[in-house]
């Protein structure tokens, strides 16, 4: 079997494509090496003959090199004296005439030394840029378990397994008793589809392994494969509620991993539409100086024979990305609460879906009723301070209260106690402390 993780330059297709994004974001540098106009015409032949014969789409290929043949015959590289602002101009030409976000051309002399000395697919994952991603652990930014046991992953690259593989592992494992897993990849530009592999693996059943993408390559000819895994370390989660976050600038391998689950109804997209970049490309060295970036590949999923280039990947319920985790969490509770046979269950599940909502938005209460709410009862207490309530055990920690109603209060970080103040004759006489499971503590006022 020929998986796409065992197939050289294919697997770090989507991490070129960072670096593409990276080159159109960074501020240009005027770089003074100058170029002649026989270098010129060299790189063009080179660049027209790889259009015509390794672009993914071959009639867009010819058409491309023609114009780009056309152009230079016209004389409109002629006035172009530096090599840099000549890729520069290549560049946003055959962005232009293609419509391909993807192709294009970078003036990175250090880059081309790396791809000479290292081979196309070792200059990619340098000791410099292993330890950089280590420091961010490999893109896994923040890890959570919320209220109602909802796990939270905000992942921020797909990093190769070989270096990532261990965290990745770890992060599955944290999140291996929670009842709903939410994964956040508003913020992730993409990487290696041996990682979208790897992590697909832990929420498909591996009875069988799942066929997940293919990618055929025109230079070669072939057809490549992605698969799951048939061993993964740790529980599989492929039964529990899964919902992935999208923003527009969610691309590439994070889009695949998207596309994949999303086709094969395993997850339910919450955000915006994808960016759209599903063509794998290669990097083409020019001369020492340029870098030809070109989709030569096509991805083709099993289920739609097709994939998400230019168009992205659409979701399931499409919001603006800021509001796409309080939606993502809501409909999670919900569902939970609503699939649960036991009574004690609902509950539970309600009791936090109202605590959510209620932080979301809270109750206007006047600070001269929270003043008077404020004193000791028995061994709790009840603070007020610059506008807000807090509450005490004892001499322990306080903690901020959030008003659920004008008598009724969340305790924050501590999602299993509410307290509801109680009046007679419009005097504050005591407090009912709510608990999750449904018992409840009464407390008197004490009188000072």
């Amino acid at each position: 079997m020929d998986m796409l993780s065992k197939r050289k330059g294919l697997s770090n297709w989507s991490f070129i494509a960072m670096l593409v994004l990276f080159y159109m974001v960074m501020p240009t540098l005027t770089s003074g090496k100058q170029i002649s106009e026989k270098e010129k015409v060299k790189i063009i032949e080179t660049v027209c003959s790889l259009l015509e014969s390794n672009y993914i789409d071959p009639d867009m290929g010819k058409t491309v090199s023609a114009q780009l043949s056309a152009s230079h015959s016209q004389g409109e590289y002629r006035e172009v004296s530096s090599a840099e602002e000549f890729a520069a101009q290549l560049d946003a030409d055959l962005t232009e005439w293609s419509s391909d976000k993807h192709l294009g051309v970078i003036y990175d002399p250090e880059w081309v030394m790396q791809i000479r000395e290292e081979g196309p697919e070792d200059a990619y994952l340098t000791e410099e840029m292993v330890n950089e991603e280590r420091m961010g652990n490999f893109g896994f930014r923040r890890m959570e378990i919320l209220d109602g046991n909802v796990g939270y992953l905000d992942l921020r690259i797909f990093f190769h397994p070989k270096y990532a593989g261990e965290t990745a592992v770890a992060a599955m494992n944290y999140l291996s008793n929670c009842r709903a897993v939410i994964i956040d990849l508003r913020s992730n530009g993409g990487g290696w589809g041996d990682m979208v592999s790897l992590l697909c693996s832990y929420f498909l059943d591996n009875e069988e392994c799942v066929h997940l993408n293919s990618v055929y390559s025109r230079p070669d000819d072939r057809y490549y494969q992605s698969w799951t895994l048939p061993y993964v370390p740790g529980r599989i989660l492929a039964d529990v509620p899964l919902y992935i976050l999208t923003s527009r600038s969610t691309f590439s391998a994070a889009e695949e991993f998207c596309y994949n689950l999303k086709y094969l109804k395993r997850s339910t997209i919450v955000g915006e539409r994808t960016r759209g970049g599903a063509h794998p490309i290669s990097s083409q060295v020019l001369d020492d100086d340029l870098i030809l970036i070109i989709p030569e590949c096509a991805s083709i999923h099993p289920v739609t024979q097709s994939n998400w280039e230019g168009v992205g990947v659409e979701p399931d319920v499409e919001v603006p990305a800021d509001e796409a985790f309080n939606v993502a969490y809501s409909n999670i509770i919900r569902q939970l609460r609503d699939t649960v046979l036991d009574n004690r269950e609902k509950a539970f599940y309600q009791w936090h879906l109202d605590g959510f909502s209620a932080r979301l938005n809270p109750v206007v209460v006047e600070p001269y009723v929270m003043q008077s709410y404020a004193g000791k009862y028995s061994s709790l207490y009840i603070i007020y301070e610059n506008g807000s309530l807090f509450y005490r055990r004892g001499d322990r920690m306080r903690y901020r209260m959030t008003p659920m109603s004008q008598t009724l209060f969340l305790v924050d970080d501590q999602s299993n106690i509410r307290i509801r103040f109680k009046k007679e004759k419009d005097i504050v006489s005591g407090i009912v402390a709510l608990y999750s499971d449904g018992n409840s503590s009464e407390y008197k006022r004490e009188v000072e």
